[in-house]
């Protein structure tokens, strides 16, 4: 029996700048099913997602390449409801693919937030200290400082999107950080890829973690233990 993967996202499906990372690192047949909280809303139904002072300011991409900016808050129901429906199918396990904080979904297959798994794996090499985050947006920093505070280690974010790249942006991100006291640069956000991590390594000497790499690489090895 081969897995069937599903990939629940906060924007819009087909993810192209993701699912052929996936492809790449899972096993040969391993099916992968999308699904995305924004696919089918209208401009102006997405505009209503928009966060409101105080609400967990999320960033996500649209099916065009364009960004979408979100409210936590506001978006919990509609992956309930994309959970739910992956539960009846024949899902063997589900990726909430982003790396924010979120409350704990019902899910009869295992849901993976790569939240818990990123924060984990870097707190388990770096174990205390102090480490730079790429993050998509300004308006993120506090929730991000707050949510690697969580776990002992503090953060000194720097800006740079994964949706409407500027490699210069991360380069000048990269470089401010290895010029501080830091023990590695985390980037934190689904959408970085491993050309954009390439960057990063050129222009430091810290430890680089990308997210993508250590949920779909730890889900990998689940995905090997289902197909046999």
């Amino acid at each position: 029996m081969y897995p069937t993967i599903g990939v629940i996202t906060i924007g819009q499906t087909p993810r192209v700048d993701m699912i052929p990372a996936m492809q790449n690192i899972f096993p040969d047949n391993t099916a992968i099913v999308e699904r995305g909280v924004l696919d089918n809303k209208t401009e102006k139904e997405i505009l209503n997602l928009s966060p409101n002072e105080n609400q967990t300011v999320l960033v996500s991409r649209l099916s065009n390449g364009d960004k979408a900016v979100i409210a936590k808050e506001k978006i919990l129901p509609f992956i309930q409801d994309l959970i739910n429906e992956l539960n009846l199918s024949d899902t063997t396990m589900i990726l909430l693919a982003c790396t924010g904080q979120f409350p704990k979904f019902i899910s009869n297959v295992p849901l993976i937030y790569p939240d818990y798994l990123l924060n984990h794996v870097v707190k388990g090499v770096i174990q205390e200290g102090i480490i730079g985050v790429v993050i998509p947006l300004p308006e993120q920093k506090n929730s991000i400082i707050k949510k690697w505070e969580t776990i002992g280690l503090t953060a000194i974010p720097k800006a740079c999107s994964p949706y409407n790249f500027n490699k210069s942006e991360l380069i000048k991100a990269a470089d401010e950080l290895e010029k501080l006291p830091i023990k590695a640069i985390v980037l934190d956000c689904m959408g970085y890829t491993e050309e954009m991590k390439s960057i990063v390594q050129e222009n430091t000497n810290k430890m680089v973690f990308l997210a993508r790499n250590v949920i779909y690489q730890t889900m990998a090895e689940l995905s090997s233990f289902q197909s046999e």
